[in-house]
C-alpha cells in the first residue's frame, strides 16, 4: 500500500501476539501500539496429540470438525513429522468434513479433504446444531479443539454423541509479560487510543482480565463504548466483546483479517472522523 498520512494522529492498539498488518495502519500514517494478550502455545508435539492421531487413522470418525484453520494446518503439518499426513488424510477421507468457517474450510480443501458443509456464521453453535439435527447419537465425532480450555461447544458435542476425540493443536495463554498490554489499556482508559483490534475471543477476554487486575475494567468498558473503536475480525470475536459489555463492536463481512484492517482504516478516516457513523458491527 502507498505510504499516506490518512490516518496521522490516530493511534490504534491491537491485541494479537503477533503485530498483524500494523505495517498497513503505520503506512497510512496511523501509530500502532501494540499490547498482546494471550501468546499461542504449540501443542502439536504434544503426546496428546499423536495419540488422537494415531487412534482416529486406527479409528476413522463418522464426523470431524475443524473449527479453525491454523488448527488444521498445524495438525497436518505435525502428522507430516510423524510420517502420518497420508493416513491421517486418507482416515478422515471416510468422514462427514464439517467446517467453522472460511478459514477452516480452505485448510481442509489444501489437506485434500472435502467438506460436506460449513457454518454460515462461523460459529460452533451452528456446528453442534448442524450436527444434532443430522442425528450423531451413535456417531463418533472428531473435533479440532476450538479452545482447549473448556469451550461450551466440546461439552455440547460430547453429550450428543456416541463418543468425541478431542484433537489439542494449540491454545492460547495469558502473555508472559503483561507490560505491554497495560500500556495499551492505560491508553484506552486515558482516551489516548482510537481503535484497539481483536483477532479471537481469548484476547478479548484476557484484555478485560488484565485490566480487572490494574482496577481498570470498569473504565476500559466504559472507554469501548464512548471514545474507542472496538474492532473484531468477525462475529465470534464480537461475541466475546459483548460479553465482557462492549454494547456495540464492529467487524467486517467477510470476517477476515485483511478486511479488519480496511474496517479500521475507514473508521478512522478523516472524512468519517472518530465518533460520526452507526457502529452496527457491518460497516
Amino acid at each position: 500500500m502507498t505510504t499516506g498520512s490518512g490516518l496521522a494522529g490516530r493511534r490504534v492498539g491491537i491485541t494479537a501476539d503477533r503485530r498483524w498488518r500494523a505495517d498497513v495502519l503505520e503506512n497510512l500514517g496511523a501509530e500502532v501500539l501494540h499490547g498482546p494478550t494471550l501468546r499461542t502455545v504449540d501443542l502439536s508435539r504434544d503426546d496428546a496429540l499423536q495419540r488422537a492421531t494415531r487412534d482416529l487413522i486406527a479409528t476413522p470418525p463418522d464426523h470431524l470438525v475443524a473449527s479453525t484453520g491454523m488448527g488444521m494446518n498445524m495438525w497436518f503439518e505435525a502428522a507430516a513429522s510423524w510420517n502420518l499426513a497420508d493416513p491421517l488424510r486418507a482416515a478422515l477421507g471416510e468422514s462427514t468434513v464439517i467446517a467453522r468457517g472460511a478459514k477452516a474450510y480452505s485448510a481442509l480443501r489444501r489437506a485434500g479433504l472435502d467438506v460436506a458443509w460449513q457454518a454460515p456464521a462461523e460459529t460452533m453453535e451452528e456446528v453442534v446444531a448442524f450436527l444434532m439435527a443430522q442425528g450423531i447419537g451413535s456417531a463418533r465425532v472428531a473435533v479440532q479443539l476450538f479452545d482447549p480450555t473448556g469451550h461450551p461447544s466440546t461439552a455440547a458435542l460430547a453429550a450428543a454423541c456416541r463418543e468425541l476425540v478431542e484433537v489439542p493443536v494449540y491454545r492460547w495463554l495469558m502473555p508472559l509479560d503483561v507490560g505491554p498490554a497495560t500500556r495499551l489499556i492505560e491508553a484506552a482508559c486515558d482516551r489516548a487510543l482510537d481503535a484497539v483490534t481483536f483477532t479471537s475471543q481469548p484476547a478479548v477476554h484476557h484484555l478485560f482480565r488484565i485490566a480487572a487486575e490494574l482496577g481498570r475494567g470498569g473504565e476500559l468498558r466504559e472507554a469501548c463504548n464512548t471514545s474507542l473503536r472496538p474492532v473484531c475480525v468477525g462475529p465470534v470475536c464480537a461475541e466475546a466483546a459483548r460479553a465482557e459489555g462492549i454494547t456495540n463492536p464492529s467487524w467486517p463481512d467477510p470476517p477476515r483479517l485483511a478486511a479488519m484492517i480496511r474496517l479500521v482504516a475507514a473508521e478512522l478516516s478523516p472524512a468519517r472522523g472518530l465518533g460520526a457513523g452507526p457502529r452496527d458491527g457491518r460497516s
